[in-house]
């Protein structure tokens, strides 16, 4: 009787010890699931930036979008090289490239960074943030 009593307490502890482990490894996902969605986020508020007309911020500074803390999200915009597309020799315009760099950050120091690259048409005479 004894040695089934045993048995079933290592398999119980087993049992919980996975149960445990599952339930760490299952927060710790939708944490990097978290911080990948508010990097994504990021890269949107970035292109909706470059889309408008407005100056552009180059860097955003830590942002919370949401109600926890502990989720946050950077977004960075880099100019990069100007030239005159084809099709507009005449110089009035020209297309720059930029840089988007997204850092969405959540709970247990869940990090994910997106880049994304795209080309704005701009006027000729308008200078880089």
């Amino acid at each position: 009787m004894l040695v089934l009593l045993a048995i079933i307490a290592i398999g119980g502890g087993a049992a919980a010890q996975d149960v445990l482990f599952a339930r760490q490894l299952a927060t710790s996902r939708a944490q990097q699931q978290r911080a990948f969605a508010l990097a994504e986020l990021g890269l949107r508020a970035g292109t909706a930036q470059l889309s408008g007309v407005t100056d552009l911020v180059t860097d955003s500074g830590t942002l919370h979008p949401g109600a926890v803390r502990a989720d946050s999200m950077r977004v960075t915009v880099r100019p990069g090289e100007a030239r005159v597309p084809a099709g507009y020799s005449a110089g009035r315009f020209i297309a720059r490239d930029y840089q988007i760099e997204s850092t969405g950050t959540s709970a247990r120091n869940a990090q994910s960074v997106l880049v994304q690259g795209t080309t704005r048409l701009e006027a000729a005479g308008s200078n880089p943030p």
